[in-house]
């Protein structure tokens, strides 16, 4: 049998054969499947990221339809908590530096002095991961953070050079097309009607729901306030696909919690 010290790699033998061993880094199923679990009831407010826990494949452990903004927030904000438990500590280590340091590149503010020390740390960050992982993952996109630093610091804060709101109006642009034979025009022309009716719009009266003046689509209209608690005057609107259920008690506490603390006539009896 040959031997395989001289490759300094951990081999298993099992049923007579050299079987390599799963990297560190590498998650069981019962592991993904409890990180696509969490991320399926995770709860975002409204407008701050699309419904990642629609694209969630439970079956395939695996998350699907996610944009460049989703991605930036599950970078940013999730992937430290998601593995916390999960990866060994250096693993895990590195990959919270990384967090860190994209959260900190994409704030509205910068300071010349944290951007020379991230572009110090940068360095340091792609050489910890050039260890845990393979060199086959390592090609120019993984080297891309290594200038973001001094491109932030030339060009100014990332949200005026980032490809998401692009990536929006293309959205918005491509429902538009109606004759794919003629894509420009059909374009072309629902954007000069919707430049139309949003001018003529301002000499509408200001009753006249516009697109201008239109309702948040989670709130919803003021009702007669008669036997009702203040709280309660504006019927709320559903998110999505609604359906009919029980609360649970612990809801059910919640929400006794909520009036109590929010509600005008509720407020003598609490001094």
């Amino acid at each position: 049998m040959e031997d395989n010290t001289k490759y300094n790699v951990p081999y298993k033998e099992i049923r007579g054969k050299l079987v390599k061993p799963k990297a560190t880094y590498v998650s069981s199923p019962v592991q993904v499947k409890k990180v696509c679990v969490w991320v399926k009831q995770l709860k975002f407010p409204n407008g701050y990221v699309s419904n990642i826990a629609r694209g969630v494949n439970m079956i395939e452990g695996k998350i699907y339809g996610m944009k460049s903004h989703d991605c930036h927030i599950f970078m940013q904000r999730l992937l430290p908590l998601a593995f916390c438990d999960m990866l060994p500590k250096p693993i895990w280590g590195a990959l919270a530096e990384l967090n860190q340091f994209f959260r900190y590149l994409c704030i509205p503010k910068l300071h010349i002095d944290k951007i020379e020390l991230l572009e110090k740390n940068i360095v340091e960050i792609i050489y910890k991961l050039e260890k845990i992982f393979p060199s086959a993952l390592f090609n120019s996109i993984k080297h891309l953070p290594i200038h973001l630093p001094y491109e932030a610091k030339v060009g100014g804060p990332v949200q005026y050079r980032w490809i998401c709101p692009f990536e929006r109006c293309m959205h918005d642009l491509k429902k538009k097309v109606g004759n794919k034979a003629r894509v420009e025009d059909s374009i072309s022309k629902a954007y000069i009607i919707k430049k139309i009716f949003n001018f003529c719009s301002h000499y509408f009266e200001p009753h006249i729901q516009t697109q201008r003046t239109r309702v948040p689509r989670n709130d919803g209209v003021f009702v007669d306030a008669e036997d009702r608690l203040s709280v309660f005057i504006r019927s709320g609107r559903a998110f999505g696909k609604s359906w009919t259920r029980y609360l649970t008690d612990e809801e059910i506490h919640t929400i006794k919690i909520y009036v109590l603390l929010n509600c005008i006539e509720v407020e003598q009896y609490r001094e």
